[in-house]
C-alpha cells in the first residue's frame, strides 16, 4: 500500500488531494506548505524524516503561471514564478537526496512543461522558469551518474496545455487540451519504465527533434501550424 506524503500551500486544496489518495487506497499525510519558501520546505521535510521516514519518490509539481507580455508582467509575478517553478524543486530535492544518496535507491520527478523546450510568446517569464527546470532534471541525471548513484531514477515531464485552468482558453493544433488522467497515466508509465524525458502528447519529441534540425525560416512556419493561442494580459506596463 503507497504512502503519500503532500505538501500545498491551500489547505482546501491539500485536504482535497488527500481524500482523492485515500480514495485509491492510499495511505495519506499532509502538509500546509508554501514550496516558495525554502525554511518552510525544510522544517516540513524534516519533520518527515523524523516522523515517516525516507522518501523514495519525489514529485516536484507545484508551479504557478502569469500569461502577460513581460513588460505587463509584475515583478513579484516573475520573481512567484521562478521561486515555484525551479527553486522549489532545487529546496525539495536537497532536503530529500540525501537519504536517497545513502541507500543509491529512489526517483526524482520534475513536472516542467512542453514551455521548457517551446517557447511561446506571453509567457517569457514562465518559459524561463521551465527552461530552468528542464535543465535542472538533465543536470541532477547526469551528477548522480557521474556520482554512480545510478539506484537513484530520474524522470521529466513536459506536456502541452492541460486541463487545469491556470491557462485560460488555451487551444493548439498539436491536439485537444490534455485531461490531467491521461497526463498522470503517462507520467506513471514514465516513472515504471524508468524514461528520462516524457513529453505529452508523445510526438513532441517529433518537434523537438524538428527544432534541432530545421532552418530558421522552417521552424517560423512550424510554430505557425502549432497556432497556441490562449487568454493573455499585453500593452499594460508594469508598475513594478
Amino acid at each position: 500500500r503507497a504512502r503519500v506524503l503532500l505538501f500545498c500551500l491551500l489547505q482546501h486544496g491539500v485536504e482535497e488531494t488527500a481524500a482523492e489518495c485515500e480514495r485509491l487506497g492510499a495511505t495519506v499525510q499532509a502538509f500546509v506548505v508554501d514550496c516558495s519558501k525554502r525554511e518552510e520546505i525544510y522544517s516540513a521535510a524534516e519533520k518527515v524524516k523524523k516522523e515517516i521516514g525516507d522518501v523514495s519518490i519525489l514529485v516536484n509539481n507545484a508551479g504557478v503561471i502569469t500569461a502577460a507580455d513581460l513588460l505587463s508582467t509584475q515583478d513579484h509575478q516573475i520573481e512567484r514564478m521562478f521561486e515555484v517553478n525551479i527553486l522549489a524543486h532545487m529546496w525539495t530535492t536537497r532536503a530529500f537526496l540525501p537519504a536517497m544518496m545513502k541507500n543509491n535507491y529512489g526517483h526524482i520527478v520534475t513536472v516542467a512543461s512542453a514551455a521548457g523546450h517551446f517557447v511561446t510568446s506571453f509567457m517569457v517569464a514562465y518559459c524561463s522558469s521551465k527552461f530552468a527546470a528542464v535543465g535542472f532534471h538533465k543536470a541532477l541525471t547526469e551528477e548522480l551518474s557521474t556520482l554512480g548513484k545510478d539506484g537513484i531514477k530520474t524522470t521529466c515531464l513536459c506536456p502541452v496545455f492541460i486541463n487545469t485552468g491556470f491557462v485560460k482558453n488555451p487551444s493548439t493544433r498539436l491536439g485537444k487540451i490534455l485531461e490531467i488522467e491521461e497526463v498522470v497515466e503517462a507520467l506513471m508509465e514514465g516513472i515504471a519504465t524508468n524514461q528520462k524525458m516524457v513529453f505529452v502528447p508523445a510526438q513532441l519529441s517529433i518537434a523537438l527533434l524538428s527544432e534541432m534540425l530545421f532552418p530558421e525560416r522552417a521552424l517560423a512556419v512550424l510554430k505557425k501550424m502549432t497556432n497556441a493561442k490562449f487568454d493573455a494580459v499585453i500593452g499594460q506596463r508594469s508598475t513594478h
